[in-house]
């Protein structure tokens, strides 16, 4: 099913409000770029039929320069954490492709891709253009319940395995997000039930996924998300470190990768579900900027954690090919 949320004027809100319906988009910072909480002046349904045809992943792009800069921002970030200024860190890059007119055209073949994703497409002139399908769940509400999800570890979808074997990073980096979640609900005494560790498929990835519900009353949801946003997944242990790391070192600003965005109260009254804004394109001047990343550890590996931001780009790429081969 396809919803389109409409505003009819170019008003930017940027007070996002439990009390009345809407569309969230926030940024991954406060200062990177303003929350935007779009009125539903028109709210439109339709199903979505996918398209049955073969899907080729894309090459990576090759980078010298750019490999060479995440290198260093990886050698950089496992030194702070030999210094005890943090335990586990998001770094990130973007990169920029030239791209066609024809953006719904992606954004369909995102939701074709990405099945049980939370894909959309995203524009107000104060935010700019954005597509993407996230994975990740970052709160949802209903009937005085609440559902979250501490997802992270990276691996390749491969359809011949049967079970997948996760390395002790992969298994660390995830249940740091667990603790993580379940510290944060503690702290407003709410009760956190947490279920076991799953793969979750994305597209061509697999991540390690673990569910967690808490009974939450509707006048607690705000603050339970600006608890949880941003999470460790895609920021760091502790935060603020973490945060003031990528401040200074990241050479861009993120905007709304790693941000969240969602439904306010349009599927049913005091319900909303928001999900981080990953696996994101944004559309400006002509071109598509890819964004990737990955958490550093102690045990990160600055090679393979520029490989897994090459691989994590390739289904983007191959959505986006297309488009270049539109232009020449």
């Amino acid at each position: 099913m396809m919803t389109a949320v409409l505003q009819s004027d170019k008003a930017l809100n940027t007070t996002l409000d439990f009390d009345r319906p809407g569309f969230v988009m926030a940024p991954f910072d406060g200062e990177d770029a303003p929350l935007v909480f779009l009125r539903p002046d028109a709210i439109y349904h339709c199903k979505f039929k996918p398209l049955k045809h073969p899907f080729r992943l894309a090459d990576p792009i090759p980078n010298p320069v750019g490999r060479e800069i995440h290198l260093d921002l990886v050698e950089q970030a496992k030194k702070s954490i030999v210094a005890e200024a943090f335990q586990k860190v998001v770094v990130s890059r973007r990169f920029s492709v030239p791209v066609s007119a024809d953006l719904l055209s992606t954004a369909f073949g995102m939701m074709q891709v990405y099945p049980n994703a939370f894909t959309y497409f995203f524009h107000h002139p104060s935010a700019g253009t954005w597509l993407g399908a996230t994975p990740e769940l970052l709160l949802k509400s209903h009937a005085g319940f609440g559902e979250t999800m501490a997802l992270a570890g990276t691996r390749s979808a491969d359809p011949t395995l049967k079970e997948h074997e996760w390395t002790s990073k992969e298994l660390y980096e995830q249940q740091v997000v667990t603790d993580f979640i379940e510290k944060q609900m503690q702290a407003m005494q709410l009760e956190a039930q947490v279920g076991p560790v799953e793969n979750i498929r994305a597209g061509k990835l697999w991540h390690l996924g673990t569910v967690i519900r808490t009974p939450l009353p509707i006048t607690q949801a705000g603050a339970l998300l600006r608890a949880l946003h941003p999470t460790p997944a895609v920021c760091g242990v502790p935060r603020d470190k973490a945060q003031f790391f990528i401040r200074e070192h990241e050479n861009y600003n993120r905007e709304y990768y790693t941000g969240f965005l969602g439904e306010i109260g349009i599927e049913q009254p005091e319900s909303f579900s928001t999900y981080v804004n990953l696996r994101c394109i944004q559309i400006r001047n002509g071109r598509a900027y890819v964004y990737v990343g990955g958490g550093i550890t102690a045990d990160s590996k600055a090679e393979a954690e520029w490989e897994e931001t090459q691989h994590k780009s390739t289904t983007v790429l191959s959505l986006l090919e297309n488009s270049w081969k539109a232009i020449g």
